[in-house]
């Protein structure tokens, strides 16, 4: 009988001590929680700060004519199977409401229009304006050939 007490008295305090920990663990838990959030306050902003500073680093075409333009200069080296701009100048556009566009294949390798007037080009990548996120057309890349 008296073993059973003992470890009975002996299972009792390891709750005791359990619990106590569990309280002191709630408490230090509780205490460290503004450091926490200050920290992770202080991440935000610094990421944000970053990601602020690189948006107005990047080197941003969004004029109409300049991107049209690139396009154009594009599209008479390029293969018609994965770019081809149809391009439609101010008479015409006038006459028949016909508006720039390219043409690009998807994933899938079905074609995809977009409008000129929704396409910039932001650190060489051609990108197209949409509601949430823009979806990326591709790299357009431009080299300098000397004349023979």
């Amino acid at each position: 009988m008296l073993g059973s007490t003992l470890a009975g008295a002996s299972g009792a305090g390891t709750v005791g001590i359990i619990g106590g920990s569990g309280f002191a663990a709630g408490v230090l838990a509780i205490l460290t929680a503004p450091i926490t959030l200050v920290v992770a306050a202080g991440t935000a902003v610094t990421v944000g700060g970053v990601e602020a500073g690189c948006y107005f680093v990047d080197e941003r075409i969004t004029e109409e004519e300049e991107v049209v333009a690139i396009l154009r200069q594009a599209a008479l080296t390029s293969n018609e199977d994965y770019f081809k701009l149809f391009d439609v100048r101010g008479e015409e556009a006038a006459e028949t409401g016909a508006v720039s566009r390219v043409r690009i294949p998807d994933a899938d390798g079905t074609y995809q229009f977009y409008e000129v007037e929704n396409l910039y080009i932001t650190n060489g990548e051609l990108l197209h304006r949409d509601w949430f996120f823009n979806t990326s057309l591709g790299n357009i890349a431009a080299a300098l050939v000397a004349q023979p």
